[in-house]
């Protein structure tokens, strides 16, 4: 019996299902976050034949050899990257034994390399599009101030990968790299996809509903205003930049802003080159910290009518007029096995009530 996902090896454009590994794996695990690494592991029964361990030799599954594993019949792509480690249980008897094939995404190969280097005369975006460099499909959104070549150049102290992180943060964007199953990976370096449509409404109702149960907190004493400041070292004149509100738009009715009963405010702290990479570092803080409703609940492909991933948007249907709607994926832990494809999601959402339009806060 299969686990109902596809196992591939080799990097584009060599991706080539196989089918031998894809029946020999007895459970596979996949967790992914926003703006993080996705690690995954291939779970294999061994066997110790004359001494030897099955499958602990087999170049598929050596380090930096490329797997993927490929769900919803081909179409989703769930995971990709290196084979960095092994975790082996043996058991004296053989039966029982297990093999544990430790990967994570392409991101990883751009952690590998500590730098100190300058950068002179880019923006943010540039730098980003350079670093990401060939390996991956840039899908980077334009940021407009720039590190001058004489005043403020860019110095990188740190990984590639540190680097894009620090540089998303500050301009209040995620990083990460998906793919589609036979295609190239695609490094994102942009804001939270808030706006995009549902990959899938999730019910909260009967037996046959694709959650039976839904977990939601949210917490208003976070920041609704920011100011930022900083010094144009041309002319030694101050800089300075506000954001009253979030950069994202709201995915409901009420935002944060027009919750939180009094201001609460934040002063950014980070250098900045002109005018408007001060408002972009106080910007950031409220992008990041609109997101003040978390949920928690549990489901499974079959159920959701596809694999579910991070940083993709889900629609919540059943929960009453406040928190039914939409709900970015702030991370999706993924157990495939035999008997099901469980999923495990936190949701995140930077507003209350019905969308826009819709039904006003005084229904809940």
């Amino acid at each position: 019996m299969g686990i109902g996902v596809t196992i591939a090896t080799g990097a584009a454009p060599a991706i080539t299902p196989d089918a031998e590994l894809t029946a020999a794996v007895a459970e596979v695990l996949v967790e992914m976050a926003l703006g993080a690494v996705t690690r995954f592991s291939l779970i294999f029964g061994i066997d110790l034949a004359g001494g030897e361990v099955t499958l602990i030799d087999d170049p598929r599954l050596a380090p930096g050899a490329v797997l993927s594993v490929i769900a919803d019949e081909g179409e989703t792509l769930l995971a990709r990257g290196p084979v960095i480690g092994h975790r082996i249980a043996l058991v004296q008897s053989g039966e029982g034994s297990v093999l544990e094939v430790l990967c994570a995404d392409g991101a990883i190969a751009l952690d590998r390399a500590a730098k100190i280097k300058v950068w002179p005369g880019v923006t943010d975006s540039e730098l980003v599009t350079q670093l990401v460099g060939d390996a991956f499909n840039p899908d980077v959104q334009t940021t407009s101030s720039r590190h001058s070549e004489t005043q403020n150049p860019f110095v990188q102290r740190g990984s590639d990968l540190a680097t894009i992180r620090g540089l998303a943060r500050r301009n209040g964007f995620l990083f990460w790299v998906d793919g589609a199953p036979a295609g190239p990976d695609t490094a994102h370096f942009r804001a939270a996809p808030v706006d995009a449509e549902p990959v899938a409404v999730l019910a909260l109702g009967d037996g046959g509903s694709a959650l039976s149960r839904f977990e939601l907190e949210f917490d208003v004493e976070r920041p609704t205003s920011a100011s930022a400041w900083g010094l144009d070292l041309a002319d030694k004149t101050a800089l300075s930049g506000t954001a009253a509100q979030s950069p994202l738009a709201p995915m409901a009715e009420r935002a944060l802003a027009a919750l939180a009963p009094e201001t609460r405010a934040a002063l950014p702290l980070g250098i900045a080159n002109d005018a408007a990479g001060v408002t972009a570092r106080a910007e950031s803080v409220l992008a990041a910290e609109g997101f003040f409703v978390t949920a928690r609940t549990e489901t499974t492909a079959q159920a959701a009518g596809r694999a579910i991933r991070a940083h993709e948007v889900v629609a919540i249907s059943g929960a009453g007029s406040v928190h039914s709607g939409n709900y970015l994926v702030g991370a999706a832990t993924h157990r495939i096995g035999p008997a099901a494809h469980l999923i495990t999601l936190t949701l995140i959402r930077n507003a209350l009530g019905a969308a826009a339009g819709g039904s006003p806060w005084s229904l809940i």
